[in-house]
């Protein structure tokens, strides 16, 4: 957090209002893509953000254990240098100087009750059709796929990301004292040197390992994965069915490419369907089943989708806003 610069109440009023709607069930995709955009452009906005984030916690959020004594009295120290007035501006003290009692106050009653949440939470998210990678202190690489939103939190004992949707994949740098533990769909995925990928949809969780072990833990099933293997937990289900899977298909999509072996149609297009802001159609179960085997590139819907054309049977019209497949004959 930035020490001695002003943080203007205004600012700390955009970071609750951000926290408040985040906090709803109404939140979407666009939603967390203009809070990131506004915490990228000014450093004291991500101040603000961990400040409110103190005073009005989230039970949800990754919490680190008390007693890291050590780290209470220095924070305290720390807030109260870094809240300054504005020069030549009018600053409500009264105020501001109750925000900060409440931050003091949270920061007690977590080290009373056993827990002293995090400092700093850090939140990205993906357009439909973006990827973002995330280079974290450690050297831990982190790519966000498609429209995918995670929050990060690390402290000294734990690297924590919950991934709200979408998928991401880590490649983890080991550290046997300090796990890497991922969050999604009421599934906690634990790693201490690793590549692998989470996928949270509306219909499952996957997870794939492209290297090493992890260790996924829903409420009834705790299942280890090795390298080549997959993990898949349907939505309301708490038990997970494992297939292998190959390695170098898991995370194509980093250089825009997908790779289907066999595949129907109606698998493949809702697959390709989470990348591109016009939808593509089906409306004849003949096409549904048509299998492709093959490599898309899938930076160009439109040349995609002229390379279906070239390899399948069917015919791609553009109609009132998305695109329809039909078959040739």
């Amino acid at each position: 957090m930035t020490e001695n610069i002003a943080i203007s109440e205004q600012i700390i009023e955009q970071a609750r209002s951000w926290y408040v709607r985040l906090g709803s069930e109404q939140a979407n995709a666009d939603d967390w893509i203009s809070f990131t955009e506004w915490l990228e452009e000014h450093p004291l906005h991500v101040d603000a953000y961990d400040l409110v984030e103190l005073a009005l916690p989230d039970t949800k959020t990754p919490f680190m254990p008390s007693d890291d004594v050590d780290n209470v009295v220095p924070f305290i120290a720390k807030l109260k240098s870094s809240i300054t007035a504005p020069k030549n501006t009018t600053f409500v003290w009264g105020r501001f100087a109750g925000i900060a009692a409440l931050f003091i106050a949270a920061l007690t009653v977590y080290y009373t009750n056993n827990t002293l949440q995090a400092a700093s939470v850090q939140i990205y998210a993906t357009r439909i059709g973006g990827h973002k990678e995330i280079v974290l202190a450690d050297g831990t690489r982190i790519n966000l796929n498609t429209n995918t939103q995670i929050s990060i939190a690390l402290n000294k004992k734990t690297r924590t990301v919950t991934l709200k949707n979408g998928e991401a994949f880590f490649d983890i740098a080991s550290d046997k004292n300090r796990p890497f533990i991922v969050n999604a769909m009421d599934t906690i995925i634990t790693d201490v040197g690793t590549s692998f990928s989470v996928y949270a949809s509306n219909e499952a969780l996957t997870v794939s390992v492209a290297d090493g072990i992890v260790d996924v833990q829903s409420a009834a099933q705790t299942t280890r994965l090795t390298k080549g293997q997959l993990a898949i937990q349907k939505r309301g289900d708490n038990k997970f069915v494992v297939n292998a899977i190959d390695i170098e298909s898991i995370s194509t999509w980093r250089d825009d490419i997908l790779v289907f072996e066999d595949s129907e149609l109606s698998i493949i297009i809702p697959e390709l369907n989470r990348y591109f802001e016009t939808p593509i159609l089906i409306l004849d179960q003949k096409v549904a089943d048509l299998k492709f085997s093959g490599v898309l590139n899938i930076s160009d819907q439109n040349i995609m989708l002229e390379s279906m054309v070239s390899l399948m049977p069917i015919k791609s019209k553009l109609d009132n806003g998305k695109f329809i497949l039909t078959s040739q004959n």
